[in-house]
């Protein structure tokens, strides 16, 4: 329909034929969708009807004298160039037609004349007015020469492209465009020596040019000729040192040989004087960004943006600059300002709602969390961050009033919404609401939550590991030991698995060479393995064994420093060989992982009897088999 509408527009603007046909026309287009068959004919009987209109005017105009033969030609000359601002090359080429006719020695109507048919891919009638533009210039012409030179390439006639450049070159022997492109011509036929003897030429002859040089090193990066190119890429910007496609191109080739520090410090030291480039501040900005430099980026980053104010993925960088940055006022009014163009695109939602719950505002972030669509590829994990915040502020209300109130029955009420919902949901979810029951110690709600949804495919060994542990904290130990064996019949190589048979064993002081049999099946098949390191050198704390027991679990210290359960069996190794400043300071440790009221008090309650020198009644003495 856009070849209709050209054509259509072309008769409605030159008011050539009468403005009921016009309308009739424009009635019919909206009366059926045309066929393709049906525009064509109607393209050609449109151009047929306006050539033949505009001739009889040339006609009428020439008969009537010069004046009138001027008017209409600057008339003509108007409209074609309103239709190649329109960018409707077929109407210019129409118009341009009979105004040559009309004026036959003004050239310039003739080069615009060639250059609107370039436009429209016909170059063969291009070349052969440009031709007779230019040899009425006595082939002096720079720009109808340069144009010409192009379209003989365009053709495939090198030769005399290049007879044209070498003309243009010979007359205009310090213009830029003939030589390069010349070079050009010589590099694509592989004739790299005879294209470096022709630039560098013409470098002597223009000292204070750096587009030689840069044009050289263009030419080796073609060639994957890295080293090469940087040489005269930097030769290029030592010539010119305003000159920034040298500067990009010299920083491009040190990040294409992995010289990233050399890459910035081209780029900062251009910038130095020349701060609103934004051309290598976007670079700037983009490798900062890449090497997670967040801090160093964002001045060059608010830069940029008050240079380009309209570039809304940059603002998006800047508002996660800042938020990583932890600058979060400035982050917050960077996505609101964004919010304004865009008040329903999720990521933005999402950006905005991830800060506030960062800065623990959790009923700002639910709200922006809350406008996420159902279908944005961000409204699952939004509905994760709203469940986890909701658990959250349940919990905080439970400490302080010691009871469940609101946010316990909202948060109840989401999940299980979210459950219910989509099917994709529910064992996510579930684990979210089995965490919150855990969180206030009620395991038995935590374990009917897990078990709703064993039977589901997603139901992966993690869920399993978690249920099974849930079930070892209400001693249900069969029911633990009976996931764990379904785990191994399915997997015999699961260390874990192994594990946490054996460590179960342990911690019940039930069948202590079996449970090192488990423990060491575990060890063999992960022996860099914290959790599994730990139940070994519990075993050996079981048998009596002290000083092998520190050592292992100081191994399992180092690959997991943050455990409380591993920083507790350090504290209770320490309590039991009487030194009681390294047993509190590791207490201390297990304290900062401490989730629970319970685990926190009991914890407490080791580090008052820790200060005064007395083992306490849960950190027990070792008993040797």
């Amino acid at each position: 329909m856009k070849a209709l509408r050209s054509k259509l527009y072309l008769l409605s603007f030159f008011l050539l034929v009468s403005c009921a046909q016009v309308k009739h026309n424009s009635d019919k287009k909206h009366e059926k969708e045309l066929t393709k068959e049906e525009i064509e004919s109607l393209n050609a009987q449109t151009v047929e009807r306006v050539s033949k209109r505009l001739e009889e005017l040339s006609v009428a105009a020439k008969a009537s004298g010069p004046d009138k033969v001027r008017f209409l030609a600057s008339d003509m000359y108007l409209k074609a160039s309103a239709a190649l601002m329109e960018g409707d090359y077929v109407t210019a080429n129409l118009i341009f037609k009979h105004l040559v006719k009309l004026a036959p020695n003004d050239q310039f109507v003739k080069q615009k004349y060639a250059i609107s048919l370039i436009r429209t891919g016909e170059l063969e009638e291009s070349k052969t007015i440009l031709e007779e533009v230019f040899h009425s210039s006595h082939k002096k012409d720079l720009r109808v020469g340069l144009v010409l030179a192009g379209v003989y390439s365009s053709l495939g006639d090198f030769k005399a492209s290049r007879i044209t450049y070498k003309r243009l070159l010979k007359v205009h022997p310090k213009s830029e465009e003939p030589c390069v492109f010349l070079a050009k011509s010589y590099a694509l036929e592989k004739n790299v020596q005879q294209a470096k003897n022709l630039l560098m030429s013409c470098q002597k002859k223009n000292p204070g040019k750096g587009i030689y040089s840069y044009y050289m090193g263009k030419i080796y990066v073609e060639k994957k000729w890295f080293k090469s190119a940087k040489t005269y890429f930097q030769k290029a910007a030592q010539i010119e040192p305003e000159f920034s496609q040298a500067t990009m191109a010299l920083g491009l080739i040190y990040e294409e040989l992995g010289q990233e520090k050399s890459a910035l410090k081209t780029y900062k030291k251009y910038l130095r004087s020349n701060p609103s480039d934004t051309l290598i501040l976007s670079r700037m900005v983009q490798l900062l960004f890449t090497q997670e430099k967040f801090v160093e980026v964002i001045p060059y980053a608010e830069r940029l943006t008050d240079l380009d104010p309209e570039n809304l993925n940059l603002k998006v960088k800047l508002g996660i600059l800042y938020k990583d940055s932890k600058q979060y006022k400035k982050s917050i009014k960077v996505f609101d300002e964004l919010l304004k163009f865009a008040p329903d695109n999720d990521k933005i939602l999402y950006y905005l709602g991830g800060i506030y719950q960062e800065i623990k505002d959790y009923q700002s972030s639910l709200s922006y969390f809350q406008k996420i669509n159902e279908e944005s590829g961000l409204y699952q994990d939004s509905s994760f961050q709203i469940a986890q915040m909701l658990s959250i502020m349940a919990k905080n209300e439970f400490e302080n009033t010691k009871e469940n109130g609101p946010y316990h029955s909202q948060f109840l009420k989401f999940v299980d919404s979210k459950i219910s919902e989509i099917s994709a949901f529910k064992v996510d979810f579930s684990v979210i609401k089995a965490s919150y029951f855990e969180s206030l110690e009620d395991n038995d709600e935590a374990i009917e939550a897990l078990e709703m949804v064993q039977a589901e495919k997603s139901f992966g060994n993690d869920h399993k590991f978690y249920l099974a542990s849930l079930f070892e904290k209400e001693e249900e130990f069969s029911k633990s030991a009976e996931i764990m064996e379904q785990i191994l019949e399915q997997d015999p190589k699961n260390a874990h698995a192994w594990n946490f048979l054996g460590y179960s064993m342990l911690e019940r002081n039930e069948s202590l060479d079996k449970a090192y049999e488990y423990i060491k099946k575990a060890t063999d098949l992960s022996p860099k393995d914290g959790y599994i390191k730990d139940s070994l050198g519990w075993y050996y704390f079981k048998k009596g064994e002290l000083k092998k027991a520190l050592e292992v679990i100081m191994e399992a210290n180092k690959l997991v420093p943050n455990d409380i359960s591993i920083n507790k069996h350090l504290a209770i190794i320490f309590t039991n060989m009487k030194d009681f400043s390294k047993a509190k300071f590791y207490v201390k440790k297990a304290l900062e992982s401490a989730s629970t009221d319970s685990e926190k008090q009991e914890l407490m309650d080791v580090l008052k009897e820790l200060d005064q020198k007395r083992v306490p009644a849960s950190f027990y003495q070792v008993q040797t088999n």
